[in-house]
């Protein structure tokens, strides 16, 4: 990871670590604790973009964290910390019925083909009325305590989903230098290159798709016990936890540690503020204007925020004033001309 690249993150881990002491106002503390959910799903999504693969299929993982908690909770007495771990494996274990059928698709195909997958996944919660309750939904108990988590204030919820989120970094991080991490970069250089290196790369990739969607699904059932009500059409909403964790790391900087972290503290609140300013008569006119930022931030920062301020930092180096010698040398030159 490049050193002009910690401030993006030691800075907001700061500021996320301080903000509840600095206020007690229970909607902020909401969408700080939005900010950091979407954080860890966007590190999450990030994984594959290690690889150059663009999915937006995590709704579906999202879903099966969700309802794995949710029933386990509802239907056997489960406790929710246990539950959110089981989210977690069964959300990478339905990644493998994604990855089995579709590694081999590339490119736009196997973006379309993760879509439908959500979708697939949302009709099936709606048919599956004896286990899901169908477009009911499900409803988990207010018991409350940190046993159950649940509580009145949001600063607990707000410090577990940071503690979550900062696993969730750590994580990708550790993959991003690991060995596995190298093979995703390059498979997105040139994977017929690495192919000829003798490296499984379809092995590769659904090894990302697992790990992406159990910390996925991890941040889905966390989701479930906050919330309290999950239903077909909130949990597998692709617009939600697909399209948004996407658009995250795109405008903050696929590919990148920092990109989704940026990204999810941007976009986030712009998203929240944008749906509560214009409700009701003007609802539908978010969608525009935020369609609107992100068609601009995209055309001025193609390779994301993160990237921008490289950019920036390098320009800057390259304006730097000469070193006094060279400064001596150019007057030295220009003596010797005149004469």
């Amino acid at each position: 990871m490049k050193k002009l690249s910690l401030p993006w993150i030691i800075i907001p881990a700061a500021i996320a670590l301080l903000f509840p002491l600095v206020t007690s106002d229970q909607y902020l503390l909401h969408i700080g604790v939005l900010v950091l959910m979407y954080i860890g799903i966007t590190v999450a999504w990030n994984i594959l973009a290690f690889g150059g693969i663009l999915s937006l299929g995590h709704a579906a993982f999202f879903g099966l964290g969700a309802y794995t908690v949710a029933i386990l909770y509802v239907d056997f007495g489960v406790n929710p910390w246990i539950g959110i771990v089981a989210g977690g494996l069964v959300a990478g274990l339905g990644s493998l019925f994604l990855a089995i059928p579709m590694v081999r698709l590339r490119g736009p195909f196997f973006t379309l083909a993760t879509l439908a997958f959500v979708e697939v996944l949302r009709l099936l919660a709606i048919w599956a009325v004896p286990v899901t309750n169908g477009s009911v939904g499900i409803t988990t108990p207010a018991d409350e305590g940190f046993l159950y988590i649940a509580f009145q204030d949001r600063e607990p919820y707000y410090y577990i989903v940071m503690a979550m989120a900062v696993l969730a970094v750590w994580a990708s991080i550790w993959i991003y230098r690991s060995k596995l991490g190298y093979h995703l970069r390059a498979i997105a250089s040139d994977e017929e290159a690495v192919q000829a290196l003798g490296v499984k790369t379809n092995r590769i990739k659904v090894l990302a798709l697992v790990i992406s969607a159990s910390m996925t699904g991890v941040f889905g059932a966390f989701a479930a016990i906050y919330f309290f009500v999950i239903d077909p059409a909130t949990q597998f909403n692709a617009s939600l936890y697909s399209i948004q964790p996407a658009l995250n790391g795109i405008i903050g900087g696929m590919g990148t540690i920092a990109g989704p972290i940026v990204g999810a503290i941007v976009m986030t609140p712009l998203g929240e503020w944008l749906r509560v300013t214009f409700s009701g008569a003007a609802q539908g006119v978010n969608f525009m204007i935020y369609g609107i930022v992100l068609i601009v931030m995209v055309r001025m920062l193609p390779g994301g925020l993160v990237d921008g301020y490289h950019a920036v930092i390098r320009r800057l180096k390259g304006k730097k004033r000469p070193e006094p010698a060279a400064e001596a040398a150019a007057s030295t030159d220009k003596k010797e001309n005149e004469r």
